[in-house]
């Protein structure tokens, strides 16, 4: 830590050995030569150079300045050479230089002289805007400024009176450009007050020495501006004047501001306003600053940099002063607050800046009359006008100001097609076209050129009534290009592109057209540009979408309950059933005899009994029979009545919530909407290319990651859009709140969602400075206040439409087949199932049929066996006891045996024999016993 302490020390001390090393080095007598024009002026450089030796202001102790100067020759050559004799000879700092009382190339002769040393040169009177060029007068500074910095006190003026758009006529000289382009760039400067920017509606350039300027001022007589700045010598100046006077161009209602120069001019129009220079002329007080910011330029170098001696010969052509080098910088940084001109600064240039101006007007007989001044403020640090507005005599004797500007009676009108503010039809004949319509030709360069149509809306409207109401002509065309008008670069592929205008603010800007009317958003980027009035319609964005369709299906009968509760119902159905079977048939009072009248007996509930009791409880069907008779299956199926009472009162009414009061909700609650700001969502949303809502995503940095996803969707006008949104291709569309809104009220399955965001206005747009922008704020305020515009906004863009879809929301819906499709569908399933049934049930009833006859064959073929076995077993039992006699009595008894055995075989010859049957069938007699 010491040591670093120690080293700065040492580093600074030793910086202060320089310093003073240099200071004791440096000359102590300073020689300063004048090139000036008078005696006079001589005599008095010479005292102030003696005076300043006595000012310790400017002055240290120990130097002392002299001088050296020389009268200025007409001759450029001899002054050139003067100057290497008389003055760098002497080793001279600095030169002063006047301005010849003839010629004007001598002061640039000293100034290529010292410069080519570069030793300073300080001009007190030489304005050509030549000696502000750095690569050739190198070294050259000026207590004066340029003639060119006049355009900074035009500006100031034309804003003082509230002239917006001008004509510049000037001289094709370095001079007469250099104020052109300064008046541009001062003019066009952002300030506090961006919107007041003077437009140059004309430059007017001539050659000097004019023999007449009538053709060019005929071109001027119908441009709008009625406010002329004049760059001329007095000799065009006079040409020029006398030309325009001859063309009534100088009489009331016109404004001429000049330059020094034209202010000369003999026959100077009266009411002329022109500037001059304060102390233009005074040699001594500009001698007097100069060398008073030499001796401070030369003091303040003193006390840093190492001074070296001057070049003392023009013949060595091989060294150049660097000191001079550095004493111009020092000189170029210097201030004179209270110098005998004034404030006394210079630009980077070297020009003097803040030099000070009288305003001067022209009276009767040539008299100049100062009406204002243009003068640095000590308090502002700025310079500041002041004008005596009640004492200017205007041109053609007025006394008030003019308006600076002819109000044209026909304006050229440019709109684009845009439902519902402006509707746009194809025509052949412009004759074609209603009462309500205005014919709008359509140029377009990649189609069919001048299209025919006839354009009506809520803007047409607006425009007949403006129209009326301030008192002018129109013709009205459609957008070349069909946009709004976007700030792009042209040409991209080419070096040197810039951007530009393009669709109707194109129009607007480049001064193809006077008023855009047209649903026209204001924003910041177009007001930079052209000029708007107050907004005929406050809207803001909104997003347009379709309706989500409903989600009935096939089952949508089936929507008031989940799944899980009808499996529960389906189970309970059967559960019941089978509860109560069982309950019926083990009860003991389950099965009894009713007394009925016929005498029949009730058949006991059974399992298929109970399920469909069952159902036809659930379904609120009549039930007929097979009721439960036991007192505790009854009490069961009280207690599963109101079961399906309430089961069958809760689906009715989710049944009304689901299919009838069933209302689509929008998809998205607004522009911050999770999907729309996450672009990894499968959601397409878009809007219009170079639209002022593409402008309002541009300038939004929260919403840059989503303008990058629908940048690549946007369309090329609304209407595209808005039919991919029907079709279902688009899901969002972001757009005016009063177009989507109308689209929403035109058709009942478009909805905008969310609320409004980037709320902005419509206005008609007009050039910058128009005369007609506060006349047409004026009218739609009016308009606003008598109603007109409500008018309007009923007849165009309500329409009623927007209240029928309001009563429709608030009706229920009509259930149609698509909600209903699965209960028929679920009756045609019945259907069918009955008729499959049925078809089984006969083709088993026949089989059970056959099936019975067979049976009753073989049950009556084996009676027939079993019958002849009886026979039988009765035959022997008769025959036994006969054998048993004839063997005790003999052969008679044998005879009669053989006689009734011959009738026995007669008897059973008689049998009828059964009868053979097919294979396919043998009757099962195995359990008859023999």
């Amino acid at each position: 830590m010491w040591l670093k302490l120690m080293l700065a020390v040492v580093c600074w001390n030793s910086a202060i050995a320089d310093i003073d090393r240099r200071r004791n080095s440096n000359p102590t007598y300073y020689n300063v030569g004048g090139v000036l024009s008078s005696n006079e002026s001589v005599a008095f450089f010479k005292d102030t150079i003696s005076n300043l030796n006595f000012k310790d202001k400017y002055v240290p102790r120990g130097v002392t300045y002299h001088d050296y100067s020389i009268l200025m020759d007409p001759n450029p050559i001899m002054t050139a050479l003067n100057v290497c004799k008389d003055l760098i000879a002497h080793r001279v700092y600095a030169v002063i230089v006047s301005h010849p009382i003839t010629g004007d190339l001598s002061p640039a002769a000293v100034s290529y002289t010292s410069g080519f040393y570069h030793i300073p040169v300080i001009g007190i009177s030489s304005r050509d805007s030549a000696f502000s060029d750095k690569n050739i007068h190198v070294s050259f500074l000026r207590t004066v400024p340029p003639y060119s910095h006049q355009a900074d006190v035009w500006v100031d003026v034309l804003k003082h009176f509230n002239y917006m758009k001008v004509i510049v006529i000037h001289s094709s000289d370095t001079d007469g450009r250099a104020i052109l382009g300064r008046f541009q760039t001062t003019s066009q400067s952002v300030d506090e007050d961006v919107d007041r920017k003077v437009v140059v509606e004309q430059v007017i350039e001539f050659e000097p020495g004019l023999d007449s300027f009538n053709e060019k001022l005929i071109d001027v007589r119908s441009a709008q501006a009625r406010v002329f700045l004049m760059y001329a010598s007095k000799t065009d100046a006079e040409i020029i004047f006398r030309d325009a006077t001859y063309m009534n161009m100088t009489t009331s209602g016109y404004v001429w501001m000049v330059t020094e120069q034209a202010l000369d001019a003999a026959n100077a129009p009266e009411g002329l306003l022109g500037l001059r220079l304060v102390n233009a002329t005074n040699e001594h007080a500009h001698i007097q600053d100069s060398i008073y910011v030499l001796a401070s330029a030369i003091r303040e170098m003193n006390k840093t940099e190492e001074i070296n001696a001057p070049p003392s010969d023009c013949d060595n052509s091989g060294s150049i002063w660097q000191t001079g080098q550095v004493l111009f910088d020092y000189i170029r940084k210097q201030r004179l607050e209270n110098g005998a001109t004034g404030h006394v600064a210079f630009d980077d240039h070297g020009d003097r800046v803040h030099a000070e101006y009288d305003m001067v007007n022209i009276r009767a007989e040539g008299e100049h009359v100062a009406v204002g001044k243009y003068f640095y403020s000590k308090e502002t640090q700025k310079m500041r006008l002041e004008l005596k507005e009640h004492e200017i005599i205007w041109m053609g004797r007025s006394s008030s100001k003019p308006e600076g500007f002819m109000i044209p009676t026909h304006l050229k009108v440019v709109t684009i097609e845009e439902k519902p503010f402006v509707y746009a039809r194809r025509v052949d004949d412009i004759l074609d076209c209603t009462s309500e319509e205005i014919p709008c030709p359509h140029f377009n360069i990649t189609e069919e050129a001048d299209q025919l149509y006839c354009c009506k809306g809520f803007c047409m409207d607006l425009l007949t009534y403006l129209s009326r109401a301030i008192n002018f002509t129109f013709s009205l065309a459609l957008s070349p290009d069909g946009q709004f008008g976007s700030y792009v670069f042209k040409n991209i592929s080419q070096p040197g592109s810039k951007k530009e205008w393009t669709g109707l603010i194109g129009e607007l800007v480049y001064e193809r057209s006077d008023m855009i009317v047209a649903p026209l958003t204001i924003n910041p980027e177009r007001a930079e540009f052209i000029e708007f009035s107050k907004p005929f319609k406050y809207q803001g964005i909104t997003i347009l979408e379709k309706k989500p369709s409903r989600s009935s299906t096939l089952v949508s009968f089936l929507q008031p309950f989940s799944n899980t509760l009808w499996i529960l119902v389906m189970v309970s159905v059967h559960v019941v059933a089978l509860v109560l079977y069982l309950l019926d048939r083990f009860s003991p009072f389950g099965r009894f005899k009713l007394a009925n009248i016929d005498g029949t007996e009730e058949d006991a509930l059974n399992l298929s009994s109970a399920i469909w009791f069952a159902w036809g409880v659930l379904l609120n069907s009549g039930i007929g029979e097979g009721t439960p008779r036991s007192f505790s299956a009854r009490v069961l199926g009280m207690v599963w009545a109101g079961f399906a009472m309430i089961i069958v009162a809760s689906y009715t009414a989710n049944l009304a919530a689901f299919l009838v009061l069933e209302r689509p909700k929008t998809k998205l609650s607004g522009i911050n909407d999770a999907r729309l700001r996450n672009t990894m969502e499968n959601l397409t949303c878009a809007t219009v290319k170079g639209s002022a809502v593409d402008m309002y995503f541009r300038r939004q940095v929260e919403l840059s990651n989503m303008y990058r996803t629908m940048e690549a969707n946007n369309y090329d006008n609304a209407e595209l859009a808005i039919q991919d949104v029907k079709d279902g291709k688009l899901m969002a569309f972001i757009w005016d709140s009063s177009r989507l809104e109308f689209e929403a009220a035109q058709d009942c399955e478009l909805v905008t969602a969310g609320e409004l965001f980037g709320r902005s206005g419509y206005g008609v747009g007009l050039q910058k400075g128009s005369p007609w922008a506060d006349l047409v704020t004026l009218a739609i305020l009016d308009f606003h206040e008598s109603g007109i515009m409500e008018s309007f906004d009923n007849k165009w863009i309500l329409q009623n439409n927007m209240l029928n879809c309001e009563e429709n929301e608030k009706t229920p819906n009509t259930l149609g087949l698509k909600n209903m499709a699965g209960v028929f569908i679920l009756v045609l399933a019945g259907i069918i199932g009955g008729i499959v049934l049925i078809v089984i049930e006969v083709v088993y009833k026949k089989h059970q049929i056959k099936k019975q006859k067979r049976m009753e064959i073989a049950r009556h073929a084996a009676d027939r066996w079993r019958g002849a076995v009886e026979k039988r077993k009765t035959l022997r039992a008769a025959i036994l006891p006969s054998q048993r006699r004839a063997k005790s009595n003999g052969l008679k008894e044998a005879g009669s045996i053989s006689l009734v055995v011959d009738r026995g075989a007669r008897r059973r010859d008689e049998v009828p024999r059964i009868p053979r049957y097919s294979p396919a069938y043998t009757p099962d007699v195995s359990h008859l016993v023999i």
